[in-house]
């Protein structure tokens, strides 16, 4: 068995900070994700997006805050396309099974946030079929001077509007409820055709593309017919989180802890595997969460 004193489960933007903060200590660990790269959903989902909530950093693509945590590690302390399948305490230490093997250390900080995920769909007819249906944003530049049709209402999608407002005059943001969930003042000023409350109701399929979507009111059931070159759908993410056998919390999602992060003797949870209804699922209180965890682990025996 491999000893490290403390395992970080996840490569996301949270383990990531966590494996830095243990660099900066010179505290021996060992980072496990399971895909074939760090980074988590921020590289995978919207590289591209301007993250500007990070106290540490400048307002800066999701790719380059990435960039910034990983260039900060060992790479020797990283093993990728490494799924944790287990972790079991012992008197003195964890084991963690893999599917490459079992990895011994004194504490474990699992940082896997929604685990393996798959984005939620429209639910229409014929939605497979089009290539021009995008459920990321990873190169913006694309739909420059395009006719672009945003569903969903939260940060992600409010920040996409904004960003895309600046590349084409022809914008439209269509959301189920009068209110949207994330921050409104993200697209004040923006020009964008919005649509509320509307939900998809028909595409318009020709030649593997969307040619049309028609999206209809929730109230009166009115129907708008929108042309457009891309779609864009962030109705988020149909998860299959990870959570090892911790207790979880009876009200929502996420693993429930001690104010010092701590779910069992051994085991921390951070990020957004974590049940914390004080903050948003985000990066930065995240990544106070990790120090809280470190520095817990750092008065314990």
């Amino acid at each position: 068995m491999e000893q490290k004193r403390i395992l970080i489960v996840g490569g996301g933007p949270i383990g990531l900070y966590a494996a830095n903060l243990l660099e900066i200590k010179k505290i021996p660990y060992h980072l496990f994700e399971a895909e074939n790269h760090l980074g988590g959903q921020p590289a995978n989902l919207y590289p591209k997006k301007e993250v500007a909530d990070v106290p540490l950093y400048p307002p800066m693509p999701a790719e380059e805050v990435v960039k910034t945590l990983v260039n900060g590690l060992d790479k020797n302390n990283c093993t990728l396309s490494c799924e944790v399948t287990g972790i079991n305490e012992k008197d003195k230490g964890i084991v963690l099974e893999t599917k490459r093997g079992q990895f011994e250390g004194n504490f474990v900080i699992v940082a896997t946030g929604l685990g393996f995920h798959k984005p939620r769909p429209l639910g229409l007819e014929n939605e497979s079929k089009c290539s021009n249906i995008l459920y990321s944003l990873k190169d913006p530049s694309l739909m420059k001077d395009k006719r672009v049709v945003i569903f969903g209402g939260g940060d992600s999608a409010l920040d996409w509007a904004k960003q895309l407002s600046r590349l084409s005059s022809d914008v439209s943001l269509v959301h189920r409820r009068m209110e949207f969930r994330g921050n409104p003042e993200t697209i004040k000023d923006c020009k964008l055709d919005i649509h509320l409350p509307y939900i998809p109701f028909k595409i318009t399929e020709k030649g593997g593309f969307c040619r049309e979507i028609t999206i209809k009111n929730v109230t009166d059931s009115s129907l708008i017919t929108i042309p457009c070159d891309y779609v864009l759908v962030n109705y988020g993410q149909i998860p299959s989180p990870t959570t090892f056998g911790l207790p979880l919390t009876s009200t929502g999602f996420g693993v429930v802890t001690d104010g010092n992060m701590r779910a069992r003797k051994r085991i921390y949870v951070i990020g957004d595997c974590l049940y914390n209804p004080n903050y948003k699922k985000r990066i930065a209180p995240g990544m106070k969460e990790a120090e809280i965890a470190i520095d817990s682990i750092n008065g314990s025996n």
